[in-house]
């Protein structure tokens, strides 16, 4: 009788679902739930980056026959189904962080955007946005005429609008997201309530600041990211060591082709497609609509603001057979394990 494999890439999926399932868990502190949901969102996108390329290039190939790990999978028939679980995955994780952000209020920690500050806070965020965020912003203007250039998928970008009457003029930002700027900024608050503000939306505040020297009526930033194809192929170049092929395909990794553009649903079309028409992103099935916030997995590097609601190290346990300065092998020795 022969053997039934499961598919890989399903099965994967499966084990990240897990991950999102500790999000949900009460019984993990609140603040390590927020991790979690970093760690699945920064799983998520490894997976799209690595596997569902390389899905993807086997579908081109219209292979005959599956491959032996596919779990008897045609990749053409499997790219759907891992595109519908994705899918799937990213709206449970969308449910699962607004329900952790309302019990985070109850415990009086408010996440807010631009809309929701206070006047001193307004004033907090201009200042914090001259002194460290200006300098390390290059505005990008998209013109028909020029290529765009190379965009990291492991950064942050704002895709910018600018509107007079039917005009429309176009720009991306780099959010400038690193130890000096983090993602999350803890803002002046009044008594135990601690608000905190994504980088995106001091950059969403001050866009009036970034193109002054424009005229138009009304502007608007939208978050998008993109994601490459990273997988890691070695090749069989016999005059090469393999630390030098190593070498070699990690850096290449960086600069895979565009295989999927994440970006705010509320996004304009008309923005949308002039930047998927700058990655070369025609096929429709690349492009995701997501939430405001993109790379979530900076999640992982939320602010400790409440030490009460995070992860607490439990005392060692004292093993009664192990005592200070006594040779473990003798008391494994003498315990009689085996390996």
């Amino acid at each position: 009788m022969g053997t039934t494999i499961n598919n890989r890439d399903l099965s994967w999926l499966s084990f990240n679902e897990r991950v999102l399932q500790e999000a949900e868990d009460k019984s993990v502190p609140l603040m390590q739930r927020v991790r979690f949901l970093g760690i699945f969102s920064n799983n998520l996108d490894e997976f799209v980056k690595v596997r569902v390329a390389n899905i993807i290039r086997f579908a081109k190939l219209r292979e005959k026959k599956p491959s032996r790990f596919s779990g008897d999978y045609l990749a053409k028939d499997l790219l759907p189904l891992v595109n519908s679980r994705v899918m799937a995955a990213r709206e449970k994780f969308a449910a699962v962080y607004v329900n952790t952000l309302a019990e985070m209020e109850q415990h009086g920690i408010y996440i807010v955007n631009e809309k929701q500050l206070t006047e001193e806070q307004k004033l907090f965020c201009r200042d914090y946005f001259f002194r460290v965020i200006s300098p390390l912003l290059v505005p990008l203007m998209l013109r028909k005429s020029m290529q765009i250039p190379f965009l990291n998928d492991k950064n942050i970008y704002l895709g910018v609008r600018m509107s007079k009457g039917t005009r429309h003029r176009y720009a991306i930002i780099q959010m400038p997201v690193n130890s000096a700027s983090p993602r999350f900024i803890v803002l002046p608050s009044g008594g135990e309530r601690k608000d905190i503000i994504f980088i995106d939306d001091i950059i969403r505040l001050c866009l009036d600041e970034v193109f002054f020297m424009f005229n138009y009526e009304t502007i608007s930033a939208h978050a998008f990211k993109i994601m490459r194809d990273a997988l890691l192929t070695i090749d069989d170049d016999l005059s090469k060591s393999l630390i030098e092929k190593m070498e070699e395909r990690i850096q290449n990794r960086k600069h895979g082709e565009p295989v999927r553009l994440i970006y705010d649903k509320d996004m304009p079309q008309d923005l949308l497609y002039t930047i998927a028409g700058k990655l070369k992103l025609r096929d429709k099935s690349t492009l995701n609509p997501g939430g405001r916030y993109h790379l979530l997995r900076d999640l992982m590097k939320f602010p400790m603001i409440r030490p009460d609601l995070e992860n607490h190290n439990k005392p060692p346990i004292h093993h009664p057979s192990i005592e200070p300065n006594r040779s473990l092998f003798k008391v494994i020795k003498k315990t009689g394990y085996s390996a």
